[in-house]
This record gives C-alpha cells, sequence and structure tokens, in this order.
C-alpha cells in the first residue's frame, strides 16, 4: 500500500488542460490495477481498489474545479 501512495503521489498534471486530466485519471487507474492485481479476488482489497480510484479522481476533479475558480 505504501508503494501505491508513492505512485499516486507522484502523479502530476495540468488542471486547466483537459487532456492532462484525462491522461492523470487514465494513469490513476492503471497504477492502482497494476498494484493491486494479486489482490483482484480479494474480498476486502478489491472493492477498496473501486474506491481508491473514486477517490483519485474526486481529488483531480477538485482541482481542476479549484483551477477554474469553482
Amino acid at each position: 500500500m505504501k508503494q501505491l501512495d508513492v505512485e499516486l503521489e507522484a502523479i502530476n498534471f495540468d488542471p486547466c488542460i483537459p487532456s492532462s486530466v484525462d491522461a492523470a485519471i487514465e494513469r490513476v487507474a492503471a497504477v492502482i490495477d497494476t498494484l493491486l492485481v494479486n489482490f483482484k479476488g480479494n474480498p476486502i482489497l478489491s472493492p477498496l481498489a473501486d474506491q481508491l480510484k473514486s477517490q483519485y479522481r474526486d481529488a483531480i476533479q477538485h482541482q481542476v474545479d479549484s483551477a477554474q475558480g469553482g
């Protein structure tokens, strides 16, 4: 899980450039899928992967909203 935090915190994007935002969201999903692939059948960690993706997607969207003055 620590490696996951390190990888996700290293994702940078420009909240004013939609393609950068899209790439960051795709990178988040890819990192989570890659690092949690061995836990896909785990009844606790598998749903956690989807929850993490959603949380990071929401955080990215919050940064976009803030950059746009919202």
